[in-house]
């Protein structure tokens, strides 16, 4: 029964406005998976959630005259709803907000830092808020976010970092090891010539906003969006509790995403996963994007 078991995730979603059809695609994608799956006698864990923290959120429900809860739940909520009415059939549904999750976020934090793979400096750079994510200078396409095209902020700052580049190499040998881990082969190649282009040290904290989990060791710094938000595929399956779900749906993993967030997925999180002691055979798998007129 081993070779019978199966792993399906979507991302989880970010709660800044309502959902739009390229979430459904993803979603119902990965429930016809799941579907078929289960069809064909495998023992199937369907995960999909919410993504709820961040300064874009905080952001929105200040603009809302909400507090950045009552905003999210109320977007939240929605998201329940609409996969109620399309009849997805997920096992679970994640939320960044709840207390399992949190827990999870803190103590995968606190193992890295105490491996000494996270240490404290000062960031100074370019991010992008509606992304949520950081950007070098010559990454940028004409001054704005090469994912949204949107303009970056410039933002300094005290932070933690986690050590990204000090394991490149392991990263890039782990993919030419398993190279049915990114698919298809486009993506796989595409993501070996941005690791081989070099990584640098990633911010792990941020200070100048509190919606998000807190730094367990250093008061006023919350957990930057992305990590906060890769741990859901370990805090679903209780990890941090020593659930035994863990162990036995972990190996068998697929992750399905859209193109524009294979980078997190396919860098950050795997060498999280190392340095967590939590390889497996998991799989990325990317799809691309509906087009309507040339556009997103």
């Amino acid at each position: 029964m081993s070779d019978r078991i199966y792993y399906v995730t979507t991302p989880i979603y970010y709660p800044s406005d309502k959902l739009h059809i390229g979430h459904a695609y993803t979603t119902v994608a990965a429930d016809c998976i799941a579907r078929y799956k289960r069809m064909r006698g495998y023992d199937v864990f369907f995960l999909t959630g919410s993504d709820e923290h961040g300064q874009k959120i905080e952001r929105k429900a200040m603009d809302s005259g909400m507090d950045p809860q009552s905003y999210v739940d109320r977007i939240v909520e929605s998201f329940q709803e609409l996969w109620k009415q399309l009849l997805i059939t997920n096992d679970d549904f994640i939320r960044t907000t709840e207390p399992r999750h949190q827990k999870a976020v803190q103590t995968i934090f606190q193992k890295l830092y105490d491996k000494g793979d996270i240490y404290k400096s000062f960031y100074e750079g370019l991010y992008c808020t509606p992304c949520e994510a950081f950007w070098l200078e010559r990454q940028l396409v004409d001054g704005n976010c090469p994912d949204c095209g949107r303009p970056v902020e410039h933002v300094k700052e005290e932070s933690y970092f986690f050590k990204l580049s000090k394991y490149q190499d392991p990263l890039l040998r782990y993919i030419e090891e398993n190279p049915d881990f990114i698919q298809p082969a486009s993506r796989r190649h595409e993501m070996v010539n941005f690791i081989k282009s070099g990584l640098e040290d990633l911010c792990v904290s941020r200070t100048t906003f509190q919606w998000g989990v807190p730094v367990p060791f250093a008061p006023g710094h919350v957990v930057y969006v992305w990590f906060d938000a890769l741990v859901n595929y370990l805090s679903a399956l209780g990890w941090q509790d020593g659930d035994p779900r863990f162990e036995h749906y972990w190996p068998h993993t697929v992750h399905l995403m859209a193109k524009d967030i294979v980078r997190f997925h396919s860098v950050i999180w795997p060498i999280v996963l190392m340095r967590a002691d939590h390889p497996s055979r998991r799989a990325l798998f990317r799809h691309g994007w509906l087009l309507l007129e040339g556009g997103k």
